[in-house]
């Protein structure tokens, strides 16, 4: 079972040397490192998914600070499940995380909560705005096109008056549209042009 101690510096924070004796500190038995300046000699240039390929079952990861191993609190929210089913320790030096310990545990099952929690509020927000968009009168989706309208472009289209571009711009529709309407069989034409 390995140590991997990973440090990430941005333009903004440039403290790998800190970040560095840190990790030598908690006697990792390897460093990795993403950074904007030249890289020291004791440590191995590598990015994020290249470090988690390394990582096998009870091998443990320590980083200096949380915001170092997730750009994102979705990222770290699904790194934190990716390990968890991996079998890999998770310790977070500052924040004093450490899932190889009982509260280090409680972490990934409070991030597995999080996660759950921010799906559903999504979920919430989307149907609220849509409910929201439906009392104006904004259905949503494409607008429909009328008959009218299918047959000037396949007239158009079938008469070879104009470049496929032009018969989109024509008639107010995408291109994938106008393929829609011309591919059409004349069976479906007529049943389009009934309703």
């Amino acid at each position: 079972m390995k140590i991997i101690g990973y440090a990430r510096t941005t333009i903004i924070n440039d403290d790998l040397d800190i970040q560095i004796a840190r990790l030598t500190d908690f006697r990792c038995d390897e460093i990795f490192h993403e950074s904007c300046t030249e890289t020291p000699s004791q440590t191995s240039l590598a990015d994020l998914p290249t470090v988690l390929s390394t990582l096998e079952k009870g091998d443990t990861l320590v980083i200096c600070q949380l915001h170092r191993l997730g750009k994102s609190t979705r990222q770290l929210t699904e790194l934190m499940q990716q390990f968890k089913q991996l079998g890999i320790h998770l310790v977070s030096l500052q924040e004093e995380i450490d899932t190889r310990t009982a509260s280090g545990k409680a972490y990934f099952q409070l991030m597995d909560g999080l996660a759950m929690m921010e799906c559903s509020l999504i979920k919430e927000r989307t149907l609220v705005g849509l409910n929201e968009a439906r009392k104006r009168g904004n259905i949503g989706g494409r607008p429909k096109i009328d008959g009218r309208t299918v047959k000037r472009i396949r007239r158009m289209y079938f008469d070879q008056k104009e470049k496929i571009q032009q018969i989109s711009n024509k008639c107010g529709v995408s291109i994938g549209t106008c393929y829609k309407y011309i591919n059409l069989s004349e069976s479906d034409v007529q049943k389009f042009l009934e309703k």
